[in-house]
């Protein structure tokens, strides 16, 4: 009777483990199944959002749908990059059969190579084989060894033309941000020594020459700024000096007073410029002994590129310049002061082309305009040395 009721009650025990085991059993395979269902799902939207080019939502499901799912802890990477090796030759096929855009094939494999599991190699062998972004990948490897041998300039040039659709394109722009911060370190010590040399103007210029490489720059800004203020300094520190040591500076000359002011010079010769009438005077002699023998019409600098008032000496000279900051250039120069010249009307590059015949009033960007014969009378005749007092 006792065995009987064992029996019973063991064979009921049995039968509720049997049942739990079927039923955790049942839920496992349905959690199976529906966990995997849910991580097909997942893997389909993403394939068709990609191939559809919502890279945006695709993106979105790997980084927030299933984040619980064994599926898409375990497998996602593999499956990932499975699908990506497979796109790739298809892209590969249909490229070479003419049955999708490069600009097509060149926007899914930079959207490839931003997941970062696919070797680089499978993907550039695909981008370097489409004619569309041969040059742009030409251009990036010519800036980069450009940057390598120090020539900023070119190297920003070429990697300014890499395409977005090129693959090289992030590096592109890392090695340009570098190319202007080297060229910038470059430009402002050549900029600083020709400072220190009081070519104002030439530090200017240059600066303007690169603009275009280096684009809108606060800091660019601020140092074109520091050259003026020390330029003005220069000028008012000359202009100072001249007036502590000639009377001339605060009189106005002319042929009636020209001898009573003690006016000296270290040759022969000496030239007043009036800014008020537009002329340049040239006198022949010795101090109070001086005699008018030419009157220039000239044009000095208009407002905001003053020509200096003060004392000075003929330099330097040559036959020819020629300023990228304006994009023309002058013949028969004679520099008065830093950058600060006379010179015959504006020319255009190819030294035959007259830009500009303005005389008589202000026109110039701080230089002395001459016509072209009176500006090569004074670079012919006018002395390294002589006298010119501008006021």
């Amino acid at each position: 009777m006792n065995i009987n009721l064992y029996s019973k009650r063991y064979s009921k025990t049995l039968i509720k483990r049997l049942i739990y085991f079927l039923v955790f059993v049942t839920i496992l395979s349905f959690t199976y199944f529906y966990e995997s269902y849910k991580y097909k799902k997942l893997i389909d939207n993403f394939k068709t959002n990609f191939e559809e080019y919502e890279f945006s939502n695709a993106n979105n499901d790997l980084l927030i749908s299933e984040n619980f799912n064994p599926f898409k802890i375990f497998l996602l990477k593999k499956d990932i990059s499975n699908y990506f090796y497979g796109r790739i030759e298809t892209l590969s096929e249909d490229i070479n059969n003419k049955k999708i855009s490069s600009e097509e094939v060149l926007i899914q494999l930079n959207e490839i190579k931003h997941y970062n599991i696919i070797d680089e190699d499978k993907i550039n062998s695909v981008s370097s084989s489409i004619d569309l972004i041969q040059d742009s990948i030409n251009n990036y490897k010519s800036g980069v060894n450009y940057f390598n041998s120090q020539q900023y300039t070119n190297a920003i040039s070429s990697l300014k033309k890499v395409s977005s659709l090129d693959l090289n394109y992030t590096n592109s722009l890392i090695y340009l941000k570098y190319s202007r911060s080297k060229l910038k370190e470059t430009l402002f010590a050549y900029c600083d020594n020709l400072v220190n040399n009081d070519h104002y103007s030439d530090a200017l210029s240059k600066i303007s020459d690169n603009n275009k490489f280096l684009g809108i720059d606060s800091d660019i800004d601020a140092k074109i700024s520091d050259i003026k203020s020390k330029q003005q300094e220069y000028f008012d520190k000359n202009s100072a000096i001249a007036e502590a040591s000639s009377s001339a500076l605060t009189s106005a000359i002319s042929t009636a007073n020209i001898n009573t002011l003690n006016i000296e010079s270290n040759t022969s010769y000496f030239i007043n410029v009036n800014l008020s009438n537009q002329k340049t005077y040239i006198y022949k002699g010795k101090t109070n002994n001086w005699n008018l023998i030419k009157t220039f019409p000239c044009s000095t600098g208009i407002k905001g590129e003053d020509t200096p008032s003060g004392s000075f000496a003929i330099k330097e000279k040559g036959d020819w310049f020629f300023s990228e900051r304006y994009s023309q250039g002058g013949k028969y120069w004679s520099q008065i002061t830093g950058d600060i010249l006379f010179h015959s009307f504006p020319f255009a590059k190819d030294k035959s082309t007259i830009l500009d015949t303005t005389l008589n009033k202000p026109s110039s960007h701080g230089c002395i305009r001459l016509s072209i014969d009176d500006a090569k009378w004074v670079y012919t005749n006018i002395p390294k040395g002589s006298k010119v007092i501008i006021k």
